[in-house]
């Protein structure tokens, strides 16, 4: 076995799996997916977003995280004149929810230059081999999957919010989708080139795009730009070592909060009704604190060499804005209410803004156990804590704790509940808690894309998983 590939779109994976199977390491197929992934998921991550990658490197018995989220813009500006957010309502299958859009709303973005920093400090392979998944996605279009349509429909006011967003998320008649500008960018192949546009002379057009529309994001936000490395936030739970996203992203401390609720109680007296209202009387304990990133989408890498590799990356919901004449949506980050709890434009200009995404490592001695991580805005700590709970707790393969039904407690206390349990757990649950049934799995309740140590692994069908093994 080479390794092991869990994502979002299997084109994604199928990307990793391409670079493992030619002698690359999980790190330079975390890389090729990631980029890949900005073409075959357009809707949940870009060059113009931010993320985390976990990775743990065998031969140094080293555990790092990159942290490449989004900072606040602003930096040398007038503040007097907060800029404009664009309020959209978003309808998801059984539930609404509000997020704002437009050149206000864009944080500095951190994803390409995160990638490019994981390329330099952890890959082998030369990056032209990296980037040729992703331009031959380009150069044939990606069909949309049933998933993506559903997608699009929930984003539509965003996706149409610019003339070229119009143009490049308007499926031809063979369903695909092609982004002309993207392409020419990534077609460069140069990582100094890529920087300068993005991050050099090429942001002065960005500025002066922003400043007619009265935002923050200036050529100084995107020069002073960096990669962040951290030591990673460790837990222990029941004799395994959860290793995740420290702070000052939360979701990462949300999760071994919660565990630590449910640690305090001897799970195998437990009734399974009662083991579920465990679950959520943890999630309580979540809500107390909290975070988000709304649209995500999350990679996990094993290979044969020991290495693992978790990265969870974000546009948010996307701001319809472009930086110029790449094809690149930047982020809406500014516009995400739980990323700014004390109100918008209250954090410093150059502030690493919290996040909930949470690339996490599953520990048992000196063995990486298992890989995950989820996209799912505010449901990503509850998604990452059930399958946890079900990797270890209910010693359940990891096909089936990643498929298990899960639940939510949204922000206004109603227990959002999938499809799937038992009579006794929804009329127990029924008695504390307002319930939402929902008639159908939905990408709602995150994506949780896992690999394990064995090579196993699944792929989360709410968010068209795909597992691969080489």
């Amino acid at each position: 076995m080479k390794g092991a590939v869990a994502s979002g779109h299997h084109l994604t994976t199928d990307a990793a799996i391409e670079i493992l199977d030619r002698g690359g390491t999980a790190f330079d197929a975390l890389v090729a997916a990631g980029f890949a992934a900005t073409v075959t998921e357009p809707t949940l991550t870009s060059l113009g977003g931010g993320g985390f990658c976990l990775v743990h490197r065998a031969d140094r018995r080293e555990t790092v995280l990159y942290d490449f989220f989004v900072n606040t813009p602003g930096l040398g500006q007038d503040l007097t004149k907060k800029p404009q957010l664009i309020p959209v309502d978003l309808q998801f299958r059984s539930t609404l929810q509000r997020f704002y859009i437009g050149p206000g709303s864009v944080a500095v973005p951190g994803m390409l230059r995160g990638l490019l920093d994981c390329y330099t400090g952890l890959c082998n392979m030369d990056i032209d081999d990296i980037i040729a998944p992703a331009i031959r996605y380009l150069n044939e279009g990606v069909t949309l999957t049933a998933q993506q349509c559903y997608q699009l429909q929930i984003l539509r006011p965003i996706l149409n919010f610019s003339s070229y967003g119009k143009e490049i998320f308007r499926p031809d008649r063979r369903g695909r989708i092609y982004n002309p500008l993207l392409k020419e960018f990534l077609s460069l192949r140069s990582i100094s080139r890529w920087l300068d546009i993005f991050y050099g002379s090429g942001a002065k057009k960005l500025q002066e795009e922003m400043q007619k529309e009265g935002a923050w994001l200036n050529l100084r936000d995107m020069q002073r730009y960096e990669t962040v490395k951290r030591a990673p936030l460790r837990c222990n739970y029941r004799g395994f070592e959860i290793i995740t996203n420290p702070p000052p992203s939360s979701g990462g401390s949300l999760i071994c909060a919660a565990l630590g609720h449910m640690d305090r109680h001897e799970y195998s007296n437990l009734s399974f009704a009662e083991r579920m209202l465990l679950r959520v009387r943890a999630m309580e304990e979540m809500i107390q604190l909290k975070a988000s990133s709304a649209g995500t989408t999350h990679i996990s890498i094993i290979d044969s060499r020991g290495n693992a590799a978790s990265m969870t990356t974000s546009n948010g919901t996307g701001s319809g804005c472009f930086f110029p004449d790449t094809g690149i949506m930047l982020n809406n980050m500014m516009g995400e209410d739980d990323l700014h709890p004390e109100g918008f434009f209250t954090l410093p200009p150059g502030t690493r803004i919290g996040s909930m995404m949470s690339p996490t490592f599953i520990r048992k001695g000196d063995l990486i156990h298992a890989i995950l991580g989820s996209g799912g805005s505010k449901r990503i700590r509850t998604a990452i804590l059930q399958v946890i709970s079900n990797l270890i707790d209910e010693s359940m393969d990891v096909r089936d704790a990643v498929n298990f039904p899960r639940f939510h407690l949204d922000d206004k206390g109603v227990l959002q509940v999938e499809p799937g349990f038992p009579d006794e757990i929804i009329k127990r649950l029924e008695g504390d808690y307002t319930l939402n049934v929902w008639t159908e799995k939905d990408l709602y309740f995150g994506g949780v894309h896992t690999v394990t140590a064995d090579f196993s692994g699944a792929g989360d069908p709410r968010r068209d998983g795909s597992f691969r093994r080489i």
